[in-house]
């Protein structure tokens, strides 16, 4: 005979679900009460990690005074910070507020905005100047505004560390095959090296001047070369205590410098496809491109330096390629004096050291370095890498400082820490 089919009105249906109520409930009493102390006390969640969030920092408290206010600029107090890279709001008299990120950055810039006036000098009463600078300069107007940046959460210093980036195009280096042939560009070069700046420079203040003089240099309305001023103006970026450039004569036309720049990469075991590829990356200016080639050249002895350069194959802004080179200084110049360096490896996106006495180095020219929780990740990846490699020793230069969490976790995980200081005050 079939079973009669029970529906939720019937008596067992009731009693079914009042059973099913009472054995969870006393399954859950069960379960609470036969966990010991112990038990219960690990079931419970660590706490997280504290972290900080980025700081917004005074240029009073961290700049030199020539910094703060030179002749042609001054630097507004307020200095934001990403938890990497200090941005800073330069003000100019004549053109407006420029944004730039990076201590060295503005170090570099602020050395332009001199420049930029002194050939203002030189220029004046040479009413020649404006008018050829105006014609024969006039197709390269709109690649000046790289320097000033929309508001933004993350300087591309900061972007760089939390994500993958892509390559772009190469523009023309210098200013087209008919200023070439006119002695335009090989006058704009002159120019720049006389004044001890980077005719590829993206400052606009400075090209807009550099142009005017090199057009009137070319057309010989007046020996420009024999009025070039030096002075204060011109040294207090040298008193910086910034890790040295690789010295390039900018003189030299850009497809020399791309020329000899390959064979220097293919010579160091970099791939000819490879080598080709960073030649073209745009984002590197044909000075910057060569700095970073000579930084890795001294560095003779290192294996591994292939991979420091499929590291920087895909930057992709200037600001990043600025960085990047001053990465690969950094590194030269502790391999040539405290940190002699056996190889380069890759940990995840980053590039670290393994030196000579068996252990780990990590250099970033970072200008302030906060325990955000990105920067804590980063330090697990760089530990990991460590780890892996079986590092006696890990150490982590940075450029600039770092804020005292960040000093503490660090010291917390194993790393010996050195702040530089670059371009700071001695005393702070």
């Amino acid at each position: 005979m079939p079973r009669p089919r029970v529906c939720s009105a019937h008596p067992i249906a009731k009693e079914t679900r009042m059973f099913q109520r009472r054995l969870l409930a006393a399954a859950l009493i069960a379960a609470t009460t036969c966990l010991s102390p112990l038990a219960a006390k690990a079931a419970k969640p660590a706490p997280a990690e504290a972290t900080e969030n980025p700081p917004t920092l005074s240029a009073a408290a961290l700049l030199p005074d020539p910094v703060l206010v030179g002749p042609n600029h001054s630097v507004d107090d307020k200095v934001v910070n990403d938890g990497y890279i200090n941005t800073y709001i330069i003000h100019t008299p004549k053109s407006g507020d420029l944004r730039v990120e990076s201590t060295a950055k503005l170090y570099a810039t602020i050395q332009e905005l001199n420049a930029a006036a002194a050939m203002d000098q030189v220029n004046a009463g040479a009413e020649i100047g404006k008018s050829v600078a105006k014609s024969a300069a006039g197709a390269v107007t709109g690649a000046f505004n790289l320097i000033v940046h929309p508001a933004d959460s993350l300087s591309n210093v900061g972007k760089s560390f939390s994500r993958a980036t892509t390559k772009s195009d190469r523009p023309t280096g210098d200013d087209g095959t008919m200023g070439e042939l006119l002695g335009y560009n090989r006058a704009k070069r002159e120019y720049a090296k006389a004044f001890g700046v980077n005719p590829y420079s993206d400052d606009p203040v400075l090209q807009k001047s550099l142009k005017r003089l090199a057009g009137a240099g070319f057309f010989g309305s007046f020996a420009a070369s024999a009025a070039i001023p030096g002075g204060a103006a011109f040294t207090f970026i040298n008193n910086a205590n910034l890790t040295p450039q690789s010295a390039v004569d900018v003189s030299i036309p850009p497809e020399d410098l791309f020329a000899s720049n390959r064979e220097r990469l293919k010579a160091m075991g970099v791939s000819p496809e490879q080598a080709e590829l960073f030649v073209e990356n745009p984002n590197f200016d044909p000075i910057l491109q060569t700095r970073f080639v000579l930084a890795l050249d001294r560095m003779t002895n290192v294996a591994g330096r292939p991979a420091f350069v499929k590291f920087a194959l895909f930057t992709n802004n200037a600001d990043l390629a600025f960085f990047r080179t001053r990465m690969a200084e950094l590194y030269a110049n502790l391999n040539a004096t405290t940190d002699p360096i056996k190889s380069f490896i890759t940990a995840g996106k980053f590039v670290l050291a393994e030196t000579q006495n068996g252990g780990i180095l990590a250099a970033f020219p970072l200008d302030y370095l906060a325990w955000t929780p990105g920067v804590a990740d980063i330090a697990a990846i760089l530990g990991d890498a460590a780890t892996a490699k079986g590092a006696k020793i890990k150490k982590l230069v940075i450029a600039g400082e770092v804020s005292p969490m960040a000093a503490k976790a660090l010291k917390k995980g194993g790393w010996t820490l050195v702040q530089l200081r670059e371009g700071l005050r001695a005393s702070r």
